[in-house]
């Protein structure tokens, strides 16, 4: 058998899940792991902090659909990657997180003084999705395979394998049987929604008098946008969106309320006699889902569709639950309503009738860029900008209310284009 280090180990897995691209600062407690990336094709991207490596894997993640992979080392750097952690997990995205922690024999616990160390998993644990040590060399293929099924399992976050320096720079014998294709140990296919429950959601939003969509982070992770469009016309349904999905359909669909238009959302949300929910769980941003927001339950349905059983019927009362992919769930729902014809007329005029309501709302958010003695109003930027660049251009908002305000004067005309850390608003 040939040696390798522990670190390619790591590298020839990451390849077989088709990783590109990982993002870090490297170190010698890193050598084996970085050493082997370019031989198996994967490039590492190096920024100034810890902290931008989780957000620039988390923001990978989001515009690609892929994996998110970032690196820190023991001690430090561990420790100046913890607010990434805590952002990327709380925004839901992809993200693995692979640090070096010292040599096998002083860790786990801690001798006593030991040098650029502390309990990476104990702190990493309650903040990620999952976290654990590999602390023998034959477990590091096997405990990255629980990260990379618990990473694919539900909806998305940050898993954490810390890994000691002494296994990562090590050489041992390799038995290339120990690396599996990611179809033998995960799930690699999206889940499917039952032929049952696709016909069961299609005709109660035939049957409602006035459906809505209500559309969370799952469509832009499932890459559902077009779906979620081409549903939203057949139905004739307007649509809304967390905060976080900002993105998932254009602020230009005739169907699309945006959410910057407040007094609208609330309006669209208690007309609805019916609420399809993709890929939301109905979070704090969207009041719970609760009145007078929303409709109360007695007069107002809900369907609720996530990948994520844990949080289907949590914060809002459901009528019908499904478990499936956004993206898929949505396809099978559009082959069935275009079976059944147009729309009813009288949801055309609603739309028609919301529209004329978007249309003022805006005008009088722009009165707000009119010229004054008191300065420029943060606006100003964003709408400059936006008649500069292409309709394609990738947004990146920072947090704070400066940046919640510029929010409401950019429009959002290309799917997943705007990139923020909407549930912790992270400054920096």
């Amino acid at each position: 058998m040939s040696q390798i280090h522990g670190g390619e180990i790591i590298a020839r897995m990451l390849a077989a899940e088709g990783v590109d691209t990982v993002f870090g600062i490297i170190d010698g407690t890193y050598f084996g792991l970085y050493s082997n990336l370019a031989k198996h094709g994967i490039r590492l991207i190096t920024p100034r902090h810890e902290t931008s490596a989780a957000h620039m894997a988390g923001a990978y993640s989001r515009l690609t659909g892929k994996l998110g992979v970032c690196i820190a080392s023991n001690g430090p750097g561990v420790a100046n990657i913890l607010p990434g952690v805590a952002v990327e997990n709380g925004e839901g995205h992809r993200v693995l997180l692979i640090t070096s922690c010292r040599r096998e024999g002083i860790i786990y616990p801690d001798r006593g003084g030991t040098f650029q160390y502390f309990n990476q998993v104990g702190v990493i644990k309650p903040m990620a999705k999952w976290s654990g040590a590999a602390t023998s060399r034959d477990r590091v293929a096997e405990l990255l395979r629980r990260a990379l099924r618990v990473s694919y399992r539900g909806r998305p976050g940050v898993v954490h394998l810390d890994v000691p320096e002494s296994i990562m720079n090590g050489k041992d014998k390799f038995d290339p049987s120990t690396l599996r294709d990611p179809v033998r140990y995960r799930r690699t296919t999206p889940i499917e929604p039952s032929a049952d429950e696709v016909a069961q959601a299609a005709e109660m939003l035939l049957a409602a008098k006035l459906p809505m969509i209500h559309a969370g982070t799952g469509i832009i992770h499932a890459g559902a946008e077009a779906e979620l469009a081409e549903v939203a016309e057949l139905l004739q349904s307007p649509v809304t969106t967390s905060w976080s999905a900002r993105g998932a359909i254009t602020d230009d669909h005739p169907c699309c309320i945006s959410m910057v238009h407040l007094k609208l959302n609330q309006k669209v949300r208690n007309d609805a006699d019916l609420v399809l929910a993709i890929g939301t769980r109905f979070g704090e941003t969207d009041w719970w889902g609760k009145a007078p927001y929303w409709a109360p339950p007695d007069r107002q349905k809900t369907i609720q569709v996530d990948i994520d059983e844990d949080n289907i019927g949590v914060n809002k009362p459901i009528d019908l639950a499904v478990l499936a992919d956004a993206k898929l769930f949505l396809s099978r729902l559009a082959a069935r309503l275009r079976e059944r014809g147009a729309a009813p007329a009288h949801r055309t005029e609603a739309l028609q009738r919301y529209a004329k309501e978007r249309d003022a709302s805006r005008a009088e958010l722009d009165k707000k860029l009119k010229p004054s003695e008191r300065g420029v109003n943060p606006g100003f930027v964003p709408r400059t900008c936006q008649e500069a660049l292409p309709d394609d251009t990738v947004w990146i908002y920072d947090g704070g209310n400066t940046v919640v305000w510029s929010n409401f004067f950019q429009r959002v005309t290309a799917p997943n284009s705007v990139v923020s850390t909407f549930k912790f608003g992270m400054l920096g």
